[in-house]
């Protein structure tokens, strides 16, 4: 598939040479750093000069104003390919089902696993002794890779571009996922940027929390959405996999519940659901292992499956912040002396979790746990 396409074309200038980028200032006659391989955004103070500095080599100056994206390879011969226009596919993971051709939003999909310049009919070669500039914009944000090494892994340059893409397609998510306070009040509420959310909908759940959570709209509206039809449209999907078949009735009856919409249904609801969140896991423990896991073994299994999983570096489906939800959230240990009894797996089962707890809101979050762990599985 690497053939020529005029569309493709590029610009080539001789005698380039860059071997890195100065890290920092120095007198004259001091030892300089050169940076020869990085990732850097418009969101960091250095990021106009530095991309101004490079872009400079290859383009007028009323020219590199104009560029949104481009993709320079300099050669061994110090000669340099600068595509302005190139083909790019992403590696992405899909929610559901998508049919060939299907238009796809940032609804149907998540997590960015590889990044490549190629499409149907055409791809850029990329040699291990090139070296490569990669300018790109998302929105209002722009991305600049680097790599002057000549040392050039092809396969691990697909998943290093497909990260740096991730990183600025998910910025906000990212900022919000990694911002202490944000995430903790986040998991104190029970929620978490859960797969099925990720989208437009967990940018409102975010600009909630940004905001001090002053308007609870945001996260009723949030909860309306989850309709039967909804729902429908993604446990279909659950029962593909045995664990899942095997609790369909149970599940059902839960969701069921949920859908009464009412204090009593949110009650029958929780009760049945988080067991089964428990017992999924514990009989996918039980299948590798020939035995049943202590709490500690369950949810640690549990981060192994999603870790095993989700192993593209910052993934989307957050196996390590999932963990610590589970460990503080589902299967928190509750302390009636303090009057420590948020509703969790173990204040549900013995009877100690505070009924106004039983609430709507707690019993989507059970429904959207399994369908985490459905992702995991």
């Amino acid at each position: 598939m690497k053939n020529t396409d005029k569309f493709y074309k590029p610009e080539i200038k001789q005698k380039v040479l860059v071997s890195g980028i100065v890290a920092e200032s120095v007198d004259k006659g001091a030892t300089v750093k050169i940076i020869q391989k990085g990732f850097m955004t418009s969101l960091q103070s250095n990021f106009i000069s530095t991309a101004n500095n490079l872009l400079s080599l290859f383009y007028s100056s009323n020219l590199k104003d104009s560029i949104n994206n481009s993709l320079i390879l300099i050669k061994k011969d110090n000669s340099a390919k600068v595509y302005s226009k190139f083909p790019l596919s992403l590696m992405m993971r899909a929610k559901g089902d998508i049919k060939k051709g299907t238009l796809v939003t940032k609804e149907d999909v998540f997590d960015i696993s590889k990044l490549e310049f190629k499409d149907s009919r055409y791809e850029i070669e990329i040699e291990s002794d090139d070296k490569i500039i990669f300018l790109f914009r998302i929105d209002w944000k722009f991305g600049l890779f680097f790599d002057f090494t000549q040392k050039i892994n092809v396969d691990n340059l697909k998943e290093e571009l497909g990260y740096c893409y991730k990183r600025l397609f998910y910025y906000d998510l990212y900022a919000f996922v990694e911002n202490e306070s944000y995430f903790n009040d986040l998991r104190v509420d029970g929620w978490f940027p859960f797969i099925r959310l990720i989208g437009e909908n967990f940018d409102n759940v975010m600009q909630y929390y940004k905001e001090g959570k002053n308007h609870d709209f945001q996260i009723d509206e949030l909860i309306s959405k989850f309709t039967k039809e909804k729902i429908e449209s993604f446990t279909q999907y659950w029962w593909r996999k045995q664990l899942f078949k095997d609790k369909k009735e149970i599940i059902e009856a839960g969701i069921n519940s949920f859908l009464q919409n009412d204090k009593n249904g949110f009650i029958t609801c929780l009760h049945t659901l988080y067991p089964q969140i428990e017992g999924i896991m514990g009989f996918d423990y039980f299948s590798v292992n020939n035995r049943k896991p202590s709490f500690s073994e369950l949810i640690d299994y549990i981060k192994q499956k999603s870790e095993s999983k989700f192993n593209t570096v910052s993934s989307i489906g957050f196996p390590g912040e999932f963990y610590e939800y589970l460990k503080k959230t589902v299967f928190e240990n509750f302390d009636i002396a303090t009057g420590k009894i948020d509703l969790s797996r173990h204040t549900t089962s013995h009877g100690y979790a505070n009924v106004d707890d039983f609430n709507k809101a707690k019993a989507l979050q059970a429904i959207l746990i399994l369908d985490q762990i459905y992702f995991y599985l």
